[in-house]
């Protein structure tokens, strides 16, 4: 009996275990941004997540396992961040909505940049990756923006564009300045990461889609 785990062990083992396992997700979501699938090395992540590379093993048994699970995890976020949004704003008026969750896309695009430079890596050529990218992930955002912003078309609230062309501007306008904070802190002068800047960027987003 002496020897058996009880409860309270076994609660206080498990926090670890997913502590580390956070650890190597930030730190792979990280690096695959920055270096691409190809271009990162699992011992890379092991190093900057601080752990060793049996331990990354133990946990993820492939760079690949490990990639998708950190797509996953980081993805994951932001359907949590969009859909507690959405769910806050029940009763609004479609438009309303619409500005608000372009907004909560611009702070959250500010916050992981990582998630617009791991679609561009993988932008760069057709593969399994991008395929299974655009189908688990990227298809029911963009088909969910695609019906709202063409609703809003509809009932004359936004110009009578093609709402795919809005769903890119939004990604693009969005995100772009975040994505390439270095060059913006060196070509403007500011750190478009700093809370004021990306309220600002929110407003001219949501101005320019939508007017003052």
């Amino acid at each position: 009996m002496a020897s058996q785990t009880s409860p309270t062990a076994a609660r206080t083992t498990r926090p670890s275990a997913d502590s580390t396992r956070d650890r190597i997700l930030a730190a792979a979501v990280d690096l695959f941004s920055e270096r691409s699938f190809e271009g990162a090395t699992t011992r890379e992540i092991a190093a900057r997540a601080g752990v060793t590379q049996p331990l990354l093993n133990y946990h993820f048994r492939s760079k690949e396992h490990l990639w998708h699970a950190a797509v996953e995890d980081i993805f994951g976020e932001l359907t949590q961040a969009l859909s507690a949004r959405i769910e806050g704003l029940r009763g609004v008026d479609e438009l309303s909505v619409a500005k608000l969750i372009v907004r909560e896309f611009i702070y959250f695009s500010a916050a992981h940049p990582q998630l617009h430079r791991i679609i561009m890596q993988e932008c760069k050529v057709d593969g399994a990756r991008m395929d299974w990218l655009v189908d688990r992930h990227i298809r029911p955002i963009y088909e969910q923006t695609v019906s709202l912003f063409t609703r809003l078309v509809e009932r004359g609230d936004i110009p009578d564009v093609p709402a795919t062309h809005i769903y890119y501007v939004i990604t693009g306008a969005g995100a772009t300045m975040f994505v390439l904070a270095p060059e913006c802190r060196r070509l403007a002068g500011f750190d478009p990461l700093e809370h004021q800047a990306v309220e600002v960027h929110a407003d001219v987003v949501t101005t320019l889609l939508f007017g003052s």
